[in-house]
């Protein structure tokens, strides 16, 4: 068994052999790729080294490469084990935020996003494919190249495109050398072995009987194995302005500007006209995850953008940000699928989801139920207008009450141009988040490409009805929803939604009526019958907007096409909530050379235009 005085020697050597810390003194960041650090304790190690060092990097950054998740209680246990007094403190503000067993990217996030470690969960032939970073170092094991078997080759292609030219490549096991496969597939030179002197201390992986043998490849690759996917992190800027203006302030907006401001730097946030549907009078929505059977990529991003605003909304009042549960009924019409069956297949915790009959249903919302279902217990009840007053306060952030009516390239600045003709704002970064205003934008500026996904935005309307919880026998304790959805009751208020309305915002006639059926769909989901007086009301209290929606229903996030500097986030759809964190933390990354917190073919998908 490890001890912490064996432990603390071999991290010792090992940072020593990544050339730690001269490798990050002074620099603006470094980035670690880990494919063999199952408990997180080399990400302490390194954490710890970093606080304690004057000449440390701004910005370090780790990515752990994991089949599974551990426990957060093994984590603990085994930290406790392997770590000094000192690195155990650090051990345990990551066992807090350390997520439950899900395949996907996570992001934890230390001293005020200076230190990021991100958890990359799934087969790892399959997570280097889908990561898309520049690493500065690799760690793994020699038994994870002891072989190579079929489709090993394209492990070490992947890897190879993850990796900085002059990365190094550090292996702990009892091998003297690379086999000759790794090297003829990673196209690398310039190769120099090195052995462990002390013969007396453990391998990385804890075996005490035999002498181990370290193994550092000091990289020099082709630019085609260094050449990542076409995506997102193409917008990244060499001279990384400090000062980003974001159109729309929204909920895409200002969780852009809150992502940008947690980083240092200063945003101005800008209105973008009067189509930009107001949050004023928006009772309540709910953040929900979806879950398909095949986990295709819709519903994984749905996963990661829930998960992501859980993380950023953490310290948001409970008022704002509820948690309660949400139940996912089965259906009685349309489109009905086996909700159990698809649960049982993905395997998913049963913290995150689970099936429940009709009985359970009934106890968790507490109401007499008809149905059973899906119940997201991290699901929660979100009042965007308070969640958007508290975004626009963020430090660092500024907003504008400015119409932005065309933008204008002025060298490597964009300027932003109201009705007049006045500049508004410039700056060399600029985020378009206005919602269906963001299409008219840039076709004001000429910006608009023919045939593009961004051409392809529609307006798509929908009405909220907010009716008095007595009427629907005092309202359900968790979101429920099925073939509409019911919202726990705010000021006595329930919101009921459901309804889709296309074209421009409904008129007060077809408004009515909307909220007329929202009401009745409703009460028949909660199993509460409406009394005659209800079902005749003729005028409802509610809220009207529009969706900004893609016809393949993904969102649209990245730069746009011919327009160095300039990036959009639209088209969310009825998806606001699940995905505004998650798309500012993207751009962030993107612009400060992080590590994305997304899998890569889900960044290319939403990045076409």
């Amino acid at each position: 068994m490890n001890t912490p005085n064996v432990n603390a020697a071999q991290q010792a050597q090992m940072l020593s052999l990544l050339g730690l810390p001269q490798a990050w003194a002074g620099r603006s960041s470094y980035t670690l790729l880990d494919l063999d650090d199952e408990y997180g304790s080399r990400f302490v190690t390194l954490w710890s080294q970093w606080r304690r060092d004057p000449r440390r990097c701004s910005r370090l950054h780790v990515v752990l490469v994991l089949e599974n998740l551990a426990s957060p209680s093994s984590v603990l246990e085994h930290c406790s084990k392997v770590l000094s007094v000192q690195a155990h403190a650090l051990a345990k503000q990551m066992v807090e935020q350390w997520p439950l067993n899900m395949p996907g990217m996570h992001r934890l996030e230390f001293e005020a996003l200076s230190v990021t470690l991100t958890l990359a969960v799934g087969p790892i032939s399959v997570m280097l494919t889908r990561l898309d970073l520049a690493a500065d170092a690799v760690l793994f094991t020699q038994a994870q190249l002891a072989e190579a078997p079929r489709g090993r080759a394209g492990e070490a292609l992947g890897l190879g495109r993850l990796i900085k030219p002059a990365a190094v490549l550090l292996a702990s096991g009892s091998a003297r050398m690379w086999p000759a496969w790794f090297e003829a597939s990673l196209l690398f030179h310039e190769q120099a072995a090195h052995q462990s002197p002390p013969p007396t201390l453990t391998s990385a992986a804890g075996d005490t009987q035999e002498r181990s043998s370290t193994v550092i490849l000091r990289a020099r690759a082709s630019t085609h194995a260094v050449a990542g996917v076409e995506s997102i992190s193409s917008a990244s800027s060499a001279t990384m302005p400090r000062h980003l203006a974001v159109v729309g302030g929204g909920l895409a907006g200002l969780h852009v500007a809150q992502a940008l401001a947690l980083r240092g730097w200063r945003v101005t946030v800008l209105n973008a006209g009067s189509e930009q549907a107001p949050q004023e009078g928006h009772l309540a929505a709910a953040l929900t995850p979806v879950v398909s059977r095949q986990d295709d990529p819709y519903a994984r991003l749905s996963r990661a953008g829930s998960l992501r605003a859980q993380a950023r909304w953490s310290q948001m009042p409970r008022e704002i940000v509820t948690p309660c549960g949400a139940l996912q009924l089965q259906r009685l019409s349309g489109r009905i699928v086996d909700l159990k069956r698809i649960v049982d297949e993905l395997k998913l915790p049963e913290q995150f989801v689970r099936f429940v009959d009709v009985a359970q249903a009934s106890e968790l919302a507490g109401l007499s139920l008809a149905r059973g279902g899906l119940y997201f217990s991290t699901a929660r009840r979100v009042q965007p207008g308070p969640l958007l007053a508290k975004l626009a306060q963020v430090e660092g952030v500024t907003c504008l009450n400015a119409e932005v009516v065309r933008l204008e390239r002025d060298g490597q600045r964009w300027r932003a141009i109201d009705a007049t003709g006045r500049v508004l704002i410039e700056a060399e970064q600029m985020v378009l988040a206005a919602g269906l205003a963001t299409q008219k934008l840039l076709a004001a500026s000429a910006l608009l490409a023919t045939g593009s996904r961004l051409a392809s935005l529609y307006g798509l309307g929908g009405e909220l009805t907010y009716v008095d919880q007595g009427m629907l026998a005092g309202g359900p304790r968790c979101i429920v929803s099925g073939d509409s959805y019911v919202l726990p009751a705010v000021q006595g208020q329930c919101v009921i939604g459901g309804s889709y309305l296309n074209g421009d915002l409904a008129s007060a006639e077809a408004a009515s009526l909307a909220r007329q059926e929202n009401l009745e769909r409703g009460a028949q989901l909660l199993n509460v019958p409406l009394s005659r007086s209800a079902r005749t009301l003729s005028l409802l209290k509610g809220w009207g907007g529009q969706r900004a929606v893609v016809p393949d229903r993904f969102p649209i996030v990245g730069p746009v096409l011919g327009a160095p500097g300039l990036l959009v986030a639209t088209g969310f759809a009825s998806r606001g909530l699940t995905w505004a964190s998650l798309v500012g933390d993207l751009i962030a990354a993107s612009l400060t050379n992080e590590p994305p917190p997304l899998e890569n073919d889900i960044i290319a998908r939403i990045s076409k235009n």
